[in-house]
């Protein structure tokens, strides 16, 4: 019997700043209206810990916080750790966040025991390594986010003779090993992707999966008043990360003087945090504008003519791109962008990684009203169909209860 479930998360959900953080709390509150639902997961100072306990308790459910190992007062402490880390990746390849993620597995474990959880959902198969030592009377449900064997596929596209090459590739072998030992013991994955899937399907063709992808809050999106600026083109994305920043500068360097030939009045807009200095400087306050973090992106997506994301690097669902279509914004990206998505070329948005094909794509939708209409309608459409938090997280939500009706939960 499910009288509660335990979300486990090996990094702070609250406060929400990134997509996969987003994915916990929907799933959190979609799931809460029918189970109590826990949450437990390091915290880095006092002030995140109250804003996880006050989220929380908002949705019926209790903050469970352990110390981050990430967050020694001790700095000699902190640094010998961070360099213990560096050298076991050198010499044995050892994922340097699975290090860190270790040295709480042995306190959730007790927690699990001790608060009596029959349910857990964790996040994430490298921060999840101790659902080897759980009970097994224990349902474990799996949420990784991504698949070790996609970011394989994209470490083929570097030079396979240089050192990073050697390194990377000996951490993802060893990732999928450790991400096979956890899926074996999981009950239940949660893919968000057919990609997703078809590689789980691969570590185990006979584990139970339940496909949820990314859901949102459509209505926040769908019911936005917005006026876009014929002249407005948009990077959305956090850009502290390795793939936002190479798919801004293939933008800023390979597609938009193609596109200004042709428009030389367009303006960049770049919402999203923790750009680096060398793209905020960009910034001039005209045909140029970099926002960093703001609360409500919804202003700023309502902008845009269009939106481009051209990412080389990285796995899993962009849920942002569910933001963008909700909002009526055409996009246009590459297949490592847009693929997780599952929407059609040319009706929901535009797909291709030729450089020289996007700025035909977006050079249509930039001239063409009628064509930009209709990619819109279209991609709004697409989204309320498949990516509401009823038609995602309520998935899951339904296979609980059924677990419950049928006794075997």
């Amino acid at each position: 019997m499910i009288d509660k479930i335990l979300i486990v998360n090996p990094g702070p959900v609250y406060p929400v700043t990134s997509m996969s953080q987003m994915r916990t709390h929907n799933m959190i509150r979609t799931l809460s209206k029918d189970f109590r639902v826990d949450l437990l997961t390091p915290y880095v100072d006092d002030e995140s810990f109250n804003t996880a306990h006050e989220s929380m308790a908002s949705q019926g459910g209790e903050y469970i916080g352990i110390k981050s190992a990430k967050n020694r007062s001790n700095l000699l402490k902190k640094r010998t750790a961070q360099a213990l880390e560096y050298l076991a990746y050198y010499i044995t390849g050892a994922d340097r966040e699975i290090t860190t993620y270790k040295r709480n597995n042995k306190r959730i474990k007790e927690i699990i025991k001790e608060r009596g959880y029959k349910t857990v959902i964790s996040n994430y198969w490298e921060g999840s390594l101790y659902y080897k030592y759980l009970d097994k009377g224990i349902f474990k449900i799996l949420d990784p986010h991504y698949a070790v064997g996609e970011n394989l596929d994209v470490l083929k596209r570097l030079n396979k003779r240089t050192f990073r090459y050697f390194f990377e590739k000996r951490r993802l072998l060893n990732n999928m090993r450790l991400e096979k030992e956890v899926i074996d013991v999981s009950d239940l994955l949660l893919p968000l992707s057919k990609r997703n899937l078809e590689e789980f399907r691969k570590i185990n063709p006979d584990k139970p999966m339940l496909l949820i992808p990314d859901g949102a809050e459509l209505d926040y999106y769908l019911n936005y008043p917005k006026i876009p600026d014929p002249r407005t083109i948009l990077f959305y994305g956090a850009i502290g990360s390795n793939q936002n920043k190479k798919a801004f500068w293939r933008l800023f360097n390979n597609i938009l003087p193609g596109l200004k030939k042709e428009f030389p009045g367009l303006r960049l807009l770049v919402v999203g945090s923790n750009p680096p200095d060398e793209i905020k400087s960009l910034d001039n306050g005209n045909d140029i504008i970099v926002t960093g973090f703001v609360e409500d992106v919804r202003p700023w997506l309502g902008q845009a003519r269009l939106c481009i994301i051209p990412l080389e690097l990285g796995s899993g669902f962009r849920g942002r791109v569910i933001e963008l279509m909700a909002m009526g914004v055409p996009v246009a990206g590459t297949h490592n962008a847009l693929d997780s998505i599952d929407m059609e070329n040319r009706v929901h948005g535009y797909v291709s990684d030729d450089d020289e094909q996007l700025i035909h794509y977006c050079t249509d939708l930039l001239r063409d009203n009628e064509l930009h209409n209709s990619i819109s309608k279209s991609a709004r459409k697409f989204v309320k169909e498949n990516y509401s938090l009823e038609a995602t997280f309520g998935k899951l939500n339904d296979y609980l209860k059924t677990l419950v009706t049928d006794g075997l939960c």
